[in-house]
């Protein structure tokens, strides 16, 4: 198969459709890791007070849209090219406090016989959080921390801050007192960090710069057609052909 001469028409088109695509999609990577920057290095919810008389609060992953939240397993989840973070404040600072993540399954099976609060909506603007309350025994039977099945886990005195690169599946937070003991009074913030964003988004401006600044430089290259190289080749001399006829 004959290959296109990089100068070449079709190679120019190609350049300029794929141009047309990298140049929006890396100024909207750009702009949205300057926002992340602006905001302290990640996309995150205000800091929100909640309270239970229960052993613990609790929420399954959350889908937000533009005015309420809602349990939910988001299809796509942009979660999972995030880190994600969430801070969780004591009012009383003194209090001891375990904040978990962990599947689903899991968790629910943990609080099946503890009383707690589970996630049940919001409203965005103003915000207004409702919980769906689970019976249960007052207090949990072992504490939280001893569990196996957390996959990230922050525990102890004040401000729990807990970091998690997300992966697939379904999973809950939990949070509750070290000692598994009931009532709480928190303010917590959550937060996605997109890493990606600044290196992306600055990469394919790069390469979206310089596909437009290659396509007016090729057409000023003249384009030489390949040599044939027994074009210019000395010609071979040939004899002339004596036909020997012999007369019988």
């Amino acid at each position: 198969m004959a290959r296109l001469p990089a100068g070449s028409r079709p190679v120019r088109i190609t350049l300029a459709i794929t141009a047309a695509i990298a140049v929006p999609a890396g100024a909207a990577l750009t702009t949205g890791g300057a926002f992340q920057a602006d905001s302290g290095g990640r996309f995150g919810t205000a800091e929100h007070r909640f309270t239970t008389p229960t052993a613990a609060l609790k929420t399954d992953e959350i889908d937000v849209s533009a005015d309420t939240a809602r349990p939910a397993d988001p299809n796509p989840d942009v979660g999972e090219l995030a880190q994600v973070r969430i801070v969780v404040r004591p009012t009383d600072p003194r209090t001891r406090l375990f904040v978990g993540i962990g599947p689903k399954q899991e968790v629910e099976a943990y609080l099946r016989t503890v009383a707690h609060d589970e996630f049940a909506s919001a409203d965005l603007s103003p915000f207004r959080a409702a919980f769906t309350r689970h019976p249960g025994a007052p207090r949990a039977v072992s504490e939280p921390s001893h569990q196996t099945f957390w996959v990230a886990a922050s525990s102890g005195p004040g401000v729990r801050t807990l970091n998690w690169n997300k992966t697939h599946g379904t999973w809950s937070v939990a949070v509750m007192r070290l000692d598994g003991s009931p009532g709480l009074d928190i303010h917590a913030s959550v937060g996605l960090r997109f890493a990606f964003l600044l290196p992306s988004g600055l990469t394919l401006l790069a390469a979206g710069a310089l596909m437009l600044l290659y396509i007016p430089l090729s057409r000023r290259t003249p384009h030489r057609p390949p040599s044939n190289p027994t074009a210019n080749a000395p010609a071979t001399p040939t004899r002339p052909r004596h036909d020997t006829h012999n007369n019988l």
